[in-house]
């Protein structure tokens, strides 16, 4: 009888995880506005949410029966379950911190991350107690647990910012084809006090010209919207190419977007189905890169992307690394 009641237990434990892990999906596909249909095992993002709902559900299933917490367990699932929608909630309703800037992201962005964050360490946090169970024979502390959760999430961190170390992209034009129906589009960019184009911005437009006068661009798009009072990025960017002399003929603006995953979304809708382009060349910083393209590849779109020549000092240039690491940490589990 209680083995009966423990496998209808563990198999109660294990559909509630599946499900999150369909509720997941679905959460990650509408932050982006893209229907389930877009879904794909090729994003490395979906893969490690099957990985972590495939680690946990072999611990529930290889947990002893005689040490079958049933409390703790529920207490990690209702958690997870709450952290879940309440990201969802959160994500979609209007919260009163967008002025509020943190790593030069708006509040209510930064607030989002936080929960679905606390949503990975609470699985994170699960397996450990699971599997310390499995391995140990022996009762798991709740707080011993969320401290290997934390460790678990420090180091999936580590191994982005190496993935990330590995992978900066350089680009020169023997990876591009020459073709006046390409297009070059310039991922928006701090804009400094004045409108003036911050050095990022300056050297993404200074590669777009360099692109169209070389001929690997017949087009350029300059996107990216503004802070209140200011210019916008691709307006300053505009004014900017039209000092260095560019062809404003060949230049169009998109005001809209605040971020990469909507400027994709931008290309996705707007550009890609264009049968006029050939090549979509994405332009923006090498540290930037890795990023644009696990975005455009959660996107189902093919891309070509060229970095700036931006020069970064040492202290520069691991603030945009460790911001990126996190960024992309953040996309790959949730799509935000």
């Amino acid at each position: 009888m209680a083995n009966k009641l423990k496998d209808n237990y563990t198999i109660a434990i294990v559909m509630l995880l599946l499900i999150q892990l369909v509720m997941l999906y679905y959460l990650k596909y509408a932050n982006q506005s893209l229907p389930l249909t877009e879904f794909s095992l090729s994003f490395i993002g979906n893969i490690f949410n099957l990985l972590v709902a495939l680690v946990l559900t072999l611990g529930i299933i290889f947990l002893p029966g005689a040490q079958l917490q049933k409390r703790v367990i529920n207490y990690f699932v209702a958690a997870s379950y709450l952290l879940l929608i309440l990201s969802f909630i959160a994500a979609n309703i209007k919260l009163p911190l967008e002025d509020l800037y943190i790593l030069k992201q708006p509040g209510n962005k930064i607030f989002v991350a936080f929960l679905f964050t606390l949503y990975q360490l609470v699985l994170f946090s699960f397996i450990s107690f699971l599997w310390f169970t499995v391995f140990t024979k022996a009762k798991t502390s709740l707080f011993k647990s969320v401290i290997y959760g934390v460790q678990m999430l420090i180091l999936f961190f580590i191994i982005t910012f190496l993935y990330l170390e590995a992978s900066s992209y350089s680009s020169d034009n023997w990876s591009l084809s020459k073709n006046s129906k390409n297009v070059g589009v310039v991922f928006g960019a701090a804009v400094w006090s004045g409108n003036k184009p911050s050095p990022s911005l300056s050297s993404r437009v200074d590669k777009a010209i360099d692109l169209y006068n070389k001929g690997y661009a017949g087009n350029i798009l300059l996107t990216g919207s503004n802070a209140p009072g200011e210019l916008s990025e691709a307006e300053v960017a505009f004014i900017y190419a039209k000092e260095m002399g560019m062809d404003t003929t060949r230049i169009s603006l998109e005001l809209e977007t605040t971020s990469s995953s909507e400027q994709i979304q931008f290309i996705k809708n707007k550009l890609a189905p264009d049968e006029k382009i050939k090549d979509i060349i994405i332009i923006s910083d090498s540290y930037h890169l890795p990023r644009v393209l696990e975005i455009s590849r959660f996107y189902n779109i093919n891309i070509k992307v060229a970095s700036s020549k931006l020069q970064l000092d040492f202290k520069d240039k691991l603030y945009n690394k460790i911001r990126e690491s996190l960024a992309l940490v953040v996309f790959w589990c949730f799509a935000l």
